[in-house]
């Protein structure tokens, strides 16, 4: 799938075939390659294609700490290297770049919003939101306003300082040009995708164990997949997000059991996954607006299992207030999983004509779609087939060629002499 935003300039191929050039030393901030969200996922899947496309430049991979080591051992041009680390700012803005010039790396990536400023090398940073702006009421208390004031400062000027800026849609980089000031020509998409593994589930024996395993109900249910910690672990004094909306997505199911109720029949079973969810959806929480034996929250569920969740599946139910990409709506689509999701951000960008699109804040509308999709087996049979057709435009792979060639584009620039490698100090 070819990406970018509409103004931006195109990643152009090299002049020369690769292999005649000598190869660089790109290093990758992999600090939070372990995280369970979205983000972890992206990068996860965005290493493994571009070490299966690329084996002739090399890559230094700097971890955080030493549990990260291994996971490329098998690559031969990636080399591992742990930068110790306590606190995040000092790991980026001081610890990598020392890292960086003795590793002689011609250019640096990072994933996840920031680099170093005074780095020794070409930046390429990928940005994750704009949330800071447009969303306040995500970040509340000290520490919660102190985020939003800190990204709104700093994401502009790791901007201006990175020779390219990426983002995981289209509808990110022109928010970015909005809120941040980044020039269109600076900017290029790199879409997320679904692993290979997400297809969709029919072996009885792996539906019925997935079923049994986290206690899912025996028929058709509507589905949320929601963010409740970035790292496993993390779970105390942490708030549920509420940008994926569970709030109105309960009064919406609340609305939905009452219509059922009135026609004679039972609306289908409402599962909400996600690592600390569980513990926050108490029946206490439910009863407020369901019946908690109708609601189920079995929490942090292994990624292998996720393709057989979502086949389960009556729907995808999806209405976040913000999202730069939405991973489960592409991994659901894959899995013939139809859609519900938002008219905001980024979501209809990704779900194109394969999902009921309904604003976040309209509980009524949200109801409606539910009631549709749970109703009409036409409509659920005609939103699984676009959605099948629509996730096969995204790929890793497509991904991971334009990733390589922002890289290249920003370790050698178009006319510039090749890089010179700094001095090994040691």
């Amino acid at each position: 799938m070819e990406s970018g935003i509409d103004t931006a300039v195109r990643a152009v191929p090299p002049s020369r075939d690769a292999a005649e050039r000598p190869p660089l030393r790109i290093g990758l901030m992999l600090r939070a390659v372990d995280d369970v969200d979205g983000q972890g996922i992206y990068i996860r899947e965005l290493c493994d294609a571009l070490f299966d496309l690329d084996r002739h430049n090399q890559y230094v991979a700097l971890y955080w700490n030493e549990g990260q080591v291994g996971r490329y051992r098998n690559r031969p041009n990636v080399r591992e290297v742990v930068v110790p680390g306590l606190h995040k700012l000092v790991w980026d803005q001081v610890l990598v770049p020392r890292a960086a010039r003795r590793e002689r790396l011609d250019v640096l990536f990072h994933h996840k919003f920031s680099i170093p400023l005074a780095s020794p090398c070409p930046t390429v940073v990928q940005q994750r939101g704009t949330e800071y702006w447009s969303h306040p009421e995500f970040y509340s208390g000290w520490s919660g306003r102190l985020d939003r004031y800190y990204n709104r400062l700093m994401i502009p000027l790791y901007c201006r300082r990175a020779a390219r800026v990426l983002t995981n849609s289209d509808t990110l980089g022109r928010e970015l040009m909005r809120h941040a000031g980044v020039p269109p020509g600076k900017l290029r998409t790199v879409y997320a995708a679904a692993d290979e593994r997400f297809h969709p589930v029919t072996e009885p024996e792996t539906l019925a164990g997935v079923r049994e395993r986290y206690g899912l109900p025996a028929e058709p249910y509507l589905l949320m997949v929601v963010k409740g910690h970035q790292i496993q672990g993390q779970l105390a004094g942490k708030a549920l997000t509420p940008r994926k909306n569970v709030t109105i997505a309960l009064e919406a199911y609340s609305q939905l059991r009452d219509r059922a109720a009135a026609a004679g029949h039972r609306a289908p079973p409402l599962v909400i996954l996600g690592i600390g969810i569980a513990e926050r959806l108490s029946a206490d929480v439910v009863r407020r607006y369901a019946d908690p034996g109708d609601v189920y929250a079995p929490g942090f569920v292994e990624f292998a299992d996720m393709p057989a969740i979502y086949s389960l599946a009556r729907a995808l139910v999806f209405p976040s207030r913000y999202e730069s990409f939405g991973i489960p709506l592409v991994e659901a689509m894959a899995c013939g999983c139809p859609l519900i999701t938002a008219t905001t951000s980024a979501c209809p960008e990704v779900a194109g004509d394969a999902a009921l699109l309904v604003h976040p804040d309209d509980v009524a509308g949200l109801a409606g779609a539910m009631e549709r999709i749970a109703s009409d087996d036409l409509l659920a049979g005609e939103l699984r087939r676009r959605g099948l057709r629509r996730a096969q435009d995204f790929s890793w792979a497509q991904s991971a060629r334009t990733l390589l060639a922002e890289l290249e584009g920003a370790a050698r620039p178009p006319s510039a002499p090749p890089p010179i490698r700094a001095r090994d100090d040691g």
